[in-house]
């Protein structure tokens, strides 16, 4: 079943109408309260195409040409969810994988592996119009670090790769990385997500998420607390991953979700796969 069809269902595969809390609102729309608001209900706003940049006026920075088709094979890209915390007998393996972390992962001090590459993909992090990146985001031991945003990152340290605006999503424009040419990225609504783009465009196709909880709260330094001030857009979040999901298919590409319990897997936008057997080799 996809998202589309799981949109009168909820997670465990029950009718909505059974009584699982969710607003009635006066056009008659359903609306699940655990999935916060979602934004940008149009593409009204929406101008130009990928071939020009969305409409953008960009001077690309010359690594984006160097690095495109440079690598292959698989890597593993992070979000910072509390599930991570039960996967640590595994994650020591990560040390010798292609890994992709996200904004606070510095603040994870059991972390057992330094990242392949680290990136903030939300204007939040990003200080002084891109001459420096906020400590608490900043993974100074990380191979690379890529700061994706809409506003040029000249931050010493930082790579920069060209955003579009966060009108021009990833559930409707789809997926950048797998031509001849990339575009402004699209937002994925998850910085994990919005950062596969990239991870693509550099070559990978086999593509493994981990941490990726979709909840409200909990992070992998702290299960009850430290999730993000105001409620996270779930609803365009997996609309994304869903998007994401048949794009890296039809490129040729593999991806699951390692994530145990989260909601992109539970809601059916990725297939789960359990990061056991992903190491031992038993997928895909």
């Amino acid at each position: 079943m996809n998202l589309a069809d799981k949109m009168a269902v909820d997670g465990d595969g029950e009718d909505h109408h059974a009584g699982h809390g969710l607003i009635k609102l006066a056009l008659g729309t359903e609306v699940d309260p655990s999935m916060a608001i979602r934004v940008f209900n149009t593409l009204e706003s929406y101008q130009g195409s990928p071939d020009d940049d969305w409409g953008m006026k960009i001077n690309w920075p010359s690594w984006i040409d160097k690095v495109h088709n440079s690598r292959s094979g698989r890597c593993f890209m992070f979000g910072t969810g509390p599930s991570l915390i039960d996967q640590m007998p595994l994650l020591g393996r990560m040390k010798t994988e292609t890994t992709w972390t996200v904004n606070r992962m510095r603040l994870w001090k059991d972390l057992p592996f330094t990242p392949t590459h680290h990136i903030v993909a939300e204007p939040g992090p990003i200080n002084g119009w891109g001459t420096s990146i906020f400590h608490r985001y900043d993974y100074e031991a990380a191979m690379n670090r890529i700061a994706i945003s809409w506003w040029p990152v000249t931050a010493k340290g930082w790579l920069w790769c060209p955003k579009a605006p966060d009108d021009i999503q990833m559930r409707w424009q789809g997926m950048q990385g797998f031509g001849d040419r990339l575009a402004p990225v699209t937002t994925g609504w998850s910085s994990p997500l919005t950062s596969v783009q990239v991870a693509a465009w550099m070559g990978y196709r086999e593509l493994y998420f981990l941490g990726i909880d979709t909840t409200q709260e909990g992070q992998a330094w702290d299960r009850e607390q430290g999730r993000t001030a105001e409620p996270r857009n779930i609803r365009s979040i997996l609309e994304c991953f869903e998007r994401a999901n048949r794009d890296i298919k039809r490129n040729g590409g593999v991806v699951y979700d390692c994530t145990p319990g989260g909601r992109i897997n539970r809601e059916g936008a990725l297939e789960y796969a359990d990061l056991g057997e992903v190491l031992a080799g038993a997928v895909p």
